[in-house]
């Protein structure tokens, strides 16, 4: 797989024509279909249904298309990165960050950086927990903002923030008469947990926590990290949402509440993750000043610790 072959995809997806996007790309015709077919052996699908009047997206493009937008995306963010800090002499500092985190550490962090001496600049790629663990031991890397990870010895991290999870049921669902749900109410209902292909990690933590509370824990066919993909299944009965607090403000005046869980709470982590051997100065002074921000408690760290 080629980057110019993500880049062919997208140009058709979005101008629904071989011919304009060749056009677009200032390439011929030819060379952008025959590398899309390239790539449609390799993924054993095809991307697009074409006839003669349109070209429209198949199933399997539909769900290729976000991950080679975000590739292309973190491509280019890298080769500006790389050009900026040859020009620059220094200063920048590649952040990874899941997207779902929310946007507060660099709202907090870039003017504080700015005012260093000298300046430092966030340059932030949209990335997976996974693939930001993998970019940092690759050194594609300076930093990630990620869900609680688990480290290898070359890494190291600092906690965040912490958030509550909740349940998300339905209103006509029993539960959503509990003020608070035990987690063994839980036991045997499917539950829309993050994927573990997604984040094993944290995947693994949710069901060693809940068992630990006494829940026999049934996980649904279908996964969910965001809200808006976890609604239509606790809508449909199909799954009972498993969400943080935060994500879970948003079930307002859909037809689902969100509740606690009984007992202590179950936690989940945002942690700042870098390279235990780094002497990068840029990223030592993004580390200082989110530990600054989280002593203050500036990025919400307000959820007590594990016990």
């Amino acid at each position: 797989m080629e980057l110019r072959q993500l880049e062919y995809v997208l140009a058709v997806a979005e101008e629904r024509h071989f011919g304009r996007a060749a056009e677009r790309l200032h390439v011929r015709q030819q060379s952008v279909s025959e590398q899309i077919r390239r790539l449609e052996r390799e993924l054993g699908a095809p991307l697009f249904a074409r006839t003669s009047r349109r070209v429209a997206l198949t199933e399997v493009g539909e769900a290729f298309l976000p991950e080679a937008r975000r590739t292309v995306l973190a491509a280019r963010t890298a080769v500006e990165v790389g050009r900026r800090t040859a020009a620059a002499g220094g200063g920048e500092v590649r952040v990874g960050y899941a997207e779902d985190l929310g946007t507060r550490l660099f709202e907090l962090a870039a003017p504080r950086l700015a005012h260093r001496d000298p300046p430092v600049r966030p340059v932030p790629v949209p990335m997976g927990t996974r693939e930001q663990l993998r970019a940092l031991a690759a050194r594609r890397l300076d930093v990630g903002h990620t869900w609680q990870p688990e480290l290898t010895g070359e890494l190291t991290s600092l906690c965040t923030a912490r958030e509550r999870l909740v349940v998300v049921v339905a209103t006509g669902d029993p539960l959503a008469a509990e003020d608070a749900v035990d987690p063994v109410a839980l036991s045997g209902r499917p539950l829309a947990l993050v994927p573990r292909t997604t984040n094993p990690w944290v995947h693994d933590h949710y069901v060693r926590e809940l068992t630990a509370r006494g829940t026999r824990v049934a996980v649904a066919r279908q996964h969910a990290v965001r809200l808006d993909r976890l609604l239509p299944l606790v809508l449909a009965g199909t799954a009972i949402g498993l969400t943080t607090e935060r994500a879970a403000a948003g079930v307002a005046g859909t037809g689902a509440v969100s509740r606690p869980l009984a007992g202590p709470p179950l936690l989940v982590e945002h942690r700042l993750v870098w390279r235990a051997d780094t002497t990068d100065t840029a990223v030592l002074a993004l580390v200082d000043v989110v530990r600054e921000l989280v002593d203050g408690g500036a990025l919400g760290l307000s959820a007590p610790p594990p016990p």
